[in-house]
Protein backbone atom coordinates (compact mmCIF):
# COMPACT_ATOMS: atom_id res chain seq x y z
CA UNK A 1 0.00 0.00 0.00
CA UNK A 2 1.24 3.31 -0.79
CA UNK A 3 2.20 5.06 2.35
CA UNK A 4 -0.17 8.77 2.46
CA UNK A 5 2.22 11.82 2.00
CA UNK A 6 -0.53 14.37 1.84
CA UNK A 7 -3.72 14.43 3.44
CA UNK A 8 -6.14 16.67 2.63
CA UNK A 9 -9.56 15.06 3.63
CA UNK A 10 -12.09 16.66 5.81
CA UNK A 11 -10.92 14.02 8.48
CA UNK A 12 -7.20 14.10 10.54
CA UNK A 13 -5.73 12.05 13.02
CA UNK A 14 -6.22 13.79 16.82
CA UNK A 15 -3.19 15.87 17.53
CA UNK A 16 -0.96 14.15 20.79
CA UNK A 17 -2.34 15.89 23.52
CA UNK A 18 -6.39 15.12 22.67
CA UNK A 19 -5.12 11.71 22.08
CA UNK A 20 -3.74 11.70 25.81
CA UNK A 21 -6.71 13.40 27.28
CA UNK A 22 -8.66 11.23 25.92
CA UNK A 23 -7.41 8.06 26.98
CA UNK A 24 -6.99 9.78 30.19
CA UNK A 25 -10.79 10.80 30.14
CA UNK A 26 -11.66 6.57 29.89
CA UNK A 27 -10.06 6.07 32.94
CA UNK A 28 -11.52 9.09 35.05
CA UNK A 29 -14.72 9.83 33.15
CA UNK A 30 -16.72 6.87 33.19
CA UNK A 31 -19.46 7.50 35.70
CA UNK A 32 -22.56 8.99 35.30
CA UNK A 33 -22.65 12.74 36.41
CA UNK A 34 -26.33 12.74 37.01
CA UNK A 35 -25.50 10.09 39.88
CA UNK A 36 -24.71 10.70 43.26
CA UNK A 37 -21.38 8.26 43.60
CA UNK A 38 -17.74 9.93 44.71
CA UNK A 39 -17.14 9.07 40.98
CA UNK A 40 -19.99 10.40 39.40
CA UNK A 41 -19.65 13.76 41.50
CA UNK A 42 -16.11 13.66 40.10
CA UNK A 43 -17.47 12.89 36.57
CA UNK A 44 -19.99 15.74 36.85
CA UNK A 45 -17.29 18.38 37.64
CA UNK A 46 -14.91 17.15 34.56
CA UNK A 47 -17.88 17.95 32.50
CA UNK A 48 -18.81 20.89 33.90
CA UNK A 49 -15.20 22.05 33.31
CA UNK A 50 -15.24 20.85 29.97
CA UNK A 51 -18.83 22.34 29.23
CA UNK A 52 -17.54 25.84 30.50
CA UNK A 53 -14.80 26.23 28.45
CA UNK A 54 -16.05 25.40 25.30
CA UNK A 55 -19.21 27.54 26.03
CA UNK A 56 -16.56 30.44 26.25
CA UNK A 57 -14.28 29.80 23.34
CA UNK A 58 -17.10 29.65 21.18
CA UNK A 59 -18.96 32.62 22.45
CA UNK A 60 -22.21 31.59 24.28
CA UNK A 61 -23.34 30.79 27.50
CA UNK A 62 -22.66 26.93 29.29
CA UNK A 63 -26.38 27.67 29.93
CA UNK A 64 -27.26 27.80 26.40
CA UNK A 65 -24.60 24.78 25.28
CA UNK A 66 -26.23 21.10 25.01
CA UNK A 67 -24.07 18.04 24.30
CA UNK A 68 -25.08 16.06 21.16
CA UNK A 69 -23.90 12.30 21.58
CA UNK A 70 -24.83 11.90 17.13
CA UNK A 71 -23.77 15.79 15.80
CA UNK A 72 -25.89 14.78 12.19
CA UNK A 73 -28.64 14.90 14.89
CA UNK A 74 -27.84 18.38 15.24
CA UNK A 75 -29.12 19.43 12.39
CA UNK A 76 -32.81 18.33 13.05
CA UNK A 77 -33.46 19.40 16.49
CA UNK A 78 -31.37 23.31 15.88
CA UNK A 79 -34.11 23.77 13.47
CA UNK A 80 -37.43 21.60 14.19
CA UNK A 81 -36.76 22.82 17.65
CA UNK A 82 -37.66 26.16 16.22
CA UNK A 83 -40.50 25.16 13.44
CA UNK A 84 -43.67 25.01 13.86
CA UNK A 85 -46.59 23.44 12.07
CA UNK A 86 -47.76 26.55 9.91
CA UNK A 87 -43.91 28.28 10.36
CA UNK A 88 -42.79 28.95 6.60
CA UNK A 89 -39.10 27.39 6.52
CA UNK A 90 -36.64 29.07 4.38
CA UNK A 91 -33.05 27.34 3.76
CA UNK A 92 -30.29 27.43 1.08
CA UNK A 93 -30.07 25.79 -2.29
CA UNK A 94 -26.37 25.33 -0.89
CA UNK A 95 -27.55 23.57 2.73
CA UNK A 96 -26.90 20.05 3.51
CA UNK A 97 -28.79 17.09 2.41
CA UNK A 98 -30.20 16.97 6.06
CA UNK A 99 -31.51 20.49 5.94
CA UNK A 100 -33.11 19.38 3.04
CA UNK A 101 -34.54 16.45 4.25
CA UNK A 102 -36.23 18.65 7.06
CA UNK A 103 -37.81 21.39 4.07
CA UNK A 104 -39.30 17.84 2.25
CA UNK A 105 -41.28 16.68 5.19
CA UNK A 106 -42.09 20.23 6.67
CA UNK A 107 -46.22 20.87 6.67
CA UNK A 108 -45.59 24.32 6.21
CA UNK A 109 -44.81 26.87 3.83
CA UNK A 110 -40.78 25.71 2.56
CA UNK A 111 -38.62 28.83 0.20
CA UNK A 112 -35.60 27.70 -0.56
CA UNK A 113 -33.22 30.66 -1.45
CA UNK A 114 -30.84 30.67 -4.79
CA UNK A 115 -27.41 31.14 -4.38
CA UNK A 116 -25.39 33.69 -6.44
CA UNK A 117 -22.62 32.70 -8.41
CA UNK A 118 -20.52 33.48 -5.60
CA UNK A 119 -22.03 31.21 -3.14
CA UNK A 120 -23.99 34.09 -1.40
CA UNK A 121 -27.57 33.21 -0.38
CA UNK A 122 -30.33 35.59 -1.95
CA UNK A 123 -31.89 37.14 0.64
CA UNK A 124 -35.40 36.10 1.74
CA UNK A 125 -38.40 38.75 0.16
CA UNK A 126 -41.18 39.11 2.72
CA UNK A 127 -41.24 36.18 5.13
CA UNK A 128 -43.98 34.98 7.40
CA UNK A 129 -43.28 36.45 10.54
CA UNK A 130 -43.03 33.36 12.08
CA UNK A 131 -40.82 32.06 9.28
CA UNK A 132 -37.32 29.70 10.66
CA UNK A 133 -34.44 30.51 9.09
CA UNK A 134 -31.50 27.83 8.39
CA UNK A 135 -28.06 29.73 7.47
CA UNK A 136 -24.77 28.00 7.35
CA UNK A 137 -21.94 30.68 8.59
CA UNK A 138 -19.51 29.21 6.45
CA UNK A 139 -19.59 26.72 3.72
CA UNK A 140 -18.44 23.22 3.99
CA UNK A 141 -17.28 22.15 0.53
CA UNK A 142 -16.21 26.08 -0.58
CA UNK A 143 -15.04 27.49 2.32
CA UNK A 144 -16.98 30.50 1.32
CA UNK A 145 -18.29 32.88 4.19
CA UNK A 146 -21.86 33.82 4.19
CA UNK A 147 -22.49 37.39 4.43
CA UNK A 148 -25.27 38.02 6.89
CA UNK A 149 -27.63 40.42 4.92
CA UNK A 150 -29.99 42.66 6.53
CA UNK A 151 -32.86 41.00 5.23
CA UNK A 152 -32.19 38.07 7.65
CA UNK A 153 -33.47 40.30 9.89
CA UNK A 154 -37.19 39.80 8.95
CA UNK A 155 -36.88 36.63 9.59
CA UNK A 156 -38.75 35.39 12.64
CA UNK A 157 -35.88 33.02 13.71
CA UNK A 158 -32.48 32.28 12.78
CA UNK A 159 -30.93 28.33 13.21
CA UNK A 160 -27.29 29.32 12.25
CA UNK A 161 -25.03 25.79 10.99
CA UNK A 162 -21.25 27.08 12.54
CA UNK A 163 -20.39 22.87 12.24
CA UNK A 164 -17.90 24.00 9.56
CA UNK A 165 -16.25 27.57 10.68
CA UNK A 166 -16.56 27.16 14.68
CA UNK A 167 -14.59 28.47 16.39
CA UNK A 168 -12.39 30.44 13.41
CA UNK A 169 -15.87 32.73 12.98
CA UNK A 170 -18.17 33.72 15.82
CA UNK A 171 -21.73 33.46 15.84
CA UNK A 172 -23.69 36.63 13.94
CA UNK A 173 -25.33 38.70 16.63
CA UNK A 174 -28.89 37.25 15.56
CA UNK A 175 -29.33 33.64 16.27
CA UNK A 176 -31.58 31.26 18.15
CA UNK A 177 -29.72 28.50 17.86
CA UNK A 178 -26.67 26.93 16.55
CA UNK A 179 -24.69 23.76 16.13
CA UNK A 180 -21.24 22.94 16.49
CA UNK A 181 -19.49 19.97 15.59
CA UNK A 182 -15.96 19.07 17.35
CA UNK A 183 -14.46 17.51 14.53
CA UNK A 184 -14.39 21.37 13.05
CA UNK A 185 -11.52 22.19 15.67
CA UNK A 186 -9.57 19.24 15.94
CA UNK A 187 -11.96 17.60 18.20
CA UNK A 188 -12.91 13.63 18.05
CA UNK A 189 -15.80 12.75 15.92
CA UNK A 190 -19.47 11.74 17.93
CA UNK A 191 -19.56 14.84 19.53
CA UNK A 192 -21.53 17.78 18.62
CA UNK A 193 -23.25 20.37 20.55
CA UNK A 194 -26.41 22.88 20.07
CA UNK A 195 -26.65 26.16 21.47
CA UNK A 196 -30.46 27.35 22.10
CA UNK A 197 -30.53 31.22 22.71
CA UNK A 198 -34.29 31.54 22.74
CA UNK A 199 -35.47 28.81 25.39
CA UNK A 200 -39.13 30.21 25.37
CA UNK A 201 -39.44 29.11 20.88
CA UNK A 202 -37.56 26.26 21.08
CA UNK A 203 -39.16 23.15 21.82
CA UNK A 204 -37.74 19.31 21.81
CA UNK A 205 -38.86 18.14 18.20
CA UNK A 206 -38.52 14.47 19.43
CA UNK A 207 -41.24 12.40 21.57
CA UNK A 208 -40.50 12.82 25.44
CA UNK A 209 -42.16 12.46 28.47
CA UNK A 210 -39.40 15.39 30.29
CA UNK A 211 -38.75 18.87 28.97
CA UNK A 212 -35.79 18.25 27.53
CA UNK A 213 -34.37 20.09 24.90
CA UNK A 214 -31.55 17.05 23.03
CA UNK A 215 -31.13 13.46 23.88
CA UNK A 216 -29.23 13.40 26.59
CA UNK A 217 -26.44 10.14 25.63
CA UNK A 218 -23.23 11.36 24.86
CA UNK A 219 -19.44 9.95 25.78
CA UNK A 220 -18.03 11.75 28.88
CA UNK A 221 -14.86 11.76 27.50
CA UNK A 222 -14.97 12.91 23.70
CA UNK A 223 -16.46 16.35 25.70
CA UNK A 224 -13.24 16.28 27.80
CA UNK A 225 -11.14 15.85 24.65
CA UNK A 226 -13.02 18.40 22.76
CA UNK A 227 -12.31 20.57 25.05
CA UNK A 228 -8.51 20.28 25.13
CA UNK A 229 -8.78 19.86 21.52
CA UNK A 230 -10.71 23.62 21.58
CA UNK A 231 -8.18 24.88 24.00
CA UNK A 232 -5.19 24.03 21.87
CA UNK A 233 -6.57 25.02 18.79
CA UNK A 234 -4.82 27.60 16.75
CA UNK A 235 -6.44 29.03 13.33
CA UNK A 236 -4.80 27.98 10.14
CA UNK A 237 -2.47 29.70 8.55
CA UNK A 238 -4.49 31.70 5.68
CA UNK A 239 -1.35 31.98 3.14
CA UNK A 240 -1.84 27.95 2.94
CA UNK A 241 -4.64 28.33 1.59
CA UNK A 242 -3.32 31.47 -1.05
CA UNK A 243 -0.41 29.17 -1.69
CA UNK A 244 -3.02 26.39 -2.91
CA UNK A 245 -5.09 29.05 -5.14
CA UNK A 246 -1.74 30.09 -6.80
CA UNK A 247 -0.73 26.61 -7.22
CA UNK A 248 -3.83 25.31 -8.62
CA UNK A 249 -4.09 28.14 -11.07
CA UNK A 250 -1.09 27.07 -13.05
CA UNK A 251 -2.53 23.17 -13.91
CA UNK A 252 -4.73 23.60 -17.40
CA UNK A 253 -8.07 23.48 -17.26
CA UNK A 254 -8.69 23.95 -13.54
CA UNK A 255 -11.27 26.65 -12.10
CA UNK A 256 -10.77 27.33 -8.31
CA UNK A 257 -14.56 27.82 -6.74
CA UNK A 258 -14.54 31.43 -4.94
CA UNK A 259 -11.07 32.15 -5.84
CA UNK A 260 -11.63 35.97 -4.74
CA UNK A 261 -14.27 35.30 -2.03
CA UNK A 262 -14.37 35.43 1.95
CA UNK A 263 -13.69 32.42 2.88
CA UNK A 264 -12.16 30.15 5.85
CA UNK A 265 -8.59 29.49 6.04
CA UNK A 266 -8.81 26.22 5.84
CA UNK A 267 -11.47 24.75 3.14
CA UNK A 268 -11.49 25.22 -0.55
CA UNK A 269 -12.98 23.61 -3.79
CA UNK A 270 -11.60 23.43 -7.61
CA UNK A 271 -12.98 21.86 -10.79
CA UNK A 272 -10.75 20.20 -13.20
CA UNK A 273 -12.62 20.14 -16.21
CA UNK A 274 -12.34 16.81 -18.89
CA UNK A 275 -11.60 14.16 -16.35
CA UNK A 276 -13.79 12.11 -14.01
CA UNK A 277 -13.53 13.35 -10.27
CA UNK A 278 -13.48 9.42 -8.93
CA UNK A 279 -11.38 8.08 -11.19
CA UNK A 280 -8.78 11.70 -10.29
CA UNK A 281 -9.70 10.63 -6.33
CA UNK A 282 -8.84 6.94 -6.78
CA UNK A 283 -5.28 8.03 -9.35
CA UNK A 284 -4.41 10.54 -6.24
CA UNK A 285 -4.68 8.28 -3.50
CA UNK A 286 -2.39 5.49 -5.57
CA UNK A 287 0.07 8.13 -5.27
CA UNK A 288 -0.03 8.66 -1.66
CA UNK A 289 -2.50 11.71 -1.65
CA UNK A 290 -5.96 11.75 -0.12
CA UNK A 291 -8.40 14.19 -1.25
CA UNK A 292 -12.21 14.35 -0.95
CA UNK A 293 -14.73 14.60 -4.14
CA UNK A 294 -18.29 15.13 -4.64
CA UNK A 295 -20.70 16.76 -1.77
CA UNK A 296 -19.67 17.10 1.40
CA UNK A 297 -22.85 15.37 2.91
CA UNK A 298 -22.73 12.22 0.78
CA UNK A 299 -19.14 11.46 0.24
CA UNK A 300 -19.83 7.44 0.52
CA UNK A 301 -20.58 7.42 -3.35
CA UNK A 302 -19.29 10.14 -4.17
CA UNK A 303 -22.74 12.37 -5.74
CA UNK A 304 -22.15 15.31 -7.23
CA UNK A 305 -22.23 18.44 -5.21
CA UNK A 306 -25.38 20.38 -4.77
CA UNK A 307 -23.27 22.90 -4.06
CA UNK A 308 -21.72 23.92 -7.33
CA UNK A 309 -25.31 22.77 -9.25
CA UNK A 310 -26.53 25.70 -6.83
CA UNK A 311 -23.98 28.23 -8.07
CA UNK A 312 -24.01 27.26 -11.76
CA UNK A 313 -21.20 25.62 -11.87
CA UNK A 314 -19.77 22.09 -13.39
CA UNK A 315 -19.70 19.48 -10.93
CA UNK A 316 -17.44 16.94 -13.01
CA UNK A 317 -13.87 16.48 -12.11
CA UNK A 318 -14.57 18.40 -8.48
CA UNK A 319 -11.99 18.24 -5.63
CA UNK A 320 -12.07 19.77 -2.20
CA UNK A 321 -9.21 20.00 0.05
CA UNK A 322 -8.73 20.72 4.17
CA UNK A 323 -5.46 21.99 5.57
CA UNK A 324 -4.30 20.75 8.45
CA UNK A 325 -2.38 21.55 11.25
CA UNK A 326 0.29 19.59 10.03
CA UNK A 327 0.18 20.72 6.15
CA UNK A 328 3.32 22.34 4.35
CA UNK A 329 3.61 24.41 1.30
CA UNK A 330 5.86 21.91 0.46
CA UNK A 331 2.94 19.63 0.50
CA UNK A 332 0.70 21.43 -1.35
CA UNK A 333 3.34 22.08 -4.49
CA UNK A 334 3.64 18.14 -4.56
CA UNK A 335 0.11 17.55 -4.63
CA UNK A 336 -0.23 20.45 -7.80
CA UNK A 337 2.18 19.06 -9.05
CA UNK A 338 0.34 15.59 -8.98
CA UNK A 339 -2.69 17.02 -10.24
CA UNK A 340 -1.47 18.16 -12.81
CA UNK A 341 0.19 14.71 -13.91
CA UNK A 342 -3.12 12.74 -13.29
CA UNK A 343 -5.07 14.93 -15.13
CA UNK A 344 -3.03 15.02 -18.02
CA UNK A 345 -2.74 11.66 -17.99
CA UNK A 346 -6.79 11.11 -17.41
CA UNK A 347 -7.31 13.14 -20.40
CA UNK A 348 -5.37 11.10 -22.87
Amino acid sequence: MVRVTGNFTSEAPLSAAVRESLLAAFDQGWADPKKLSQTSAKAAILRNQSLENIAQRLGVSAQELHILGEPALGHFLAVAGLLKENSEFIYSATDKGKIRAIARSHSGKVTEATVDNGGQMDPPGAPLADSVLSVQSANGETGIIQKFHTAFSKVGFVSVDATSSAPRLPLPSRWDTALFDSQSWGGPSGLGLVAIRNTSRYSYPLPRIAPISVPGTYSLPLLIAASIALENFQIEDSTLRDSLISQLKTVPSVLVVGENAEALPHILSCIVAGVDSEQLVRQLSQRGFDVDSGSACSPEDLQPSHVLAAMGLPTTGHLRFTLHRNTTKDSIVELVKNITEVSAELRR
